[in-house]
């Protein structure tokens, strides 16, 4: 499972007794799950297209040596916590280079926004948490 804050891979075993699994390298709690809400989601360049078809999507492209990618990450894992009128999902762009490609994401982190599979605006850069949430209010009236 890869950690929603930092990118890394994790090796997560069955857990019982209420434990709860964290990340190797930031601690940050990983989830049993994820399923769109509440965590955000990998998309990858075989199922982008099909997860982002139907319903409002933030699309966070990142990579794990992006010193600003990795300051973003738990503002988008907040949100995605926070927020149940919007989907997060996290593309890497290095192992992901068609749809990165597909989208013209030069500079990372970028934010892309899109409703029933259209983009419909962007974000570029480590931007405050308010700043994005302005931007989903003007993206998804």
């Amino acid at each position: 499972m890869r950690c929603p804050s930092c990118g890394q891979l994790n090796r997560v075993p069955d857990l019982g007794s209420g434990k709860k699994a964290l990340c190797g390298s930031c601690k940050t709690p990983l989830a049993a799950s994820h399923n769109g809400h509440g965590h955000p989601v990998e998309l990858n360049d075989s199922n982008f297209r099909s997860s982002i078809g139907s319903g409002d999507y933030v699309v966070d492209f990142w990579a794990g040596w992006c010193g600003p990618c990795r300051m973003i990450a738990p503002v988008i894992a907040q949100l995605a916590s926070e927020r149940d009128d919007v989907r997060f999902a996290k593309v890497n762009v290095d192992e992901s280079p068609r749809v990165s490609a597909a989208f013209g994401v030069q500079s990372i982190p970028m934010l892309v926004f899109f409703r029933d599979g259209a983009e419909v605006g962007r974000v570029t850069g480590a931007v405050p948490k308010a700043h994005i949430e302005k931007a989903i209010t003007r993206y998804f009236p």
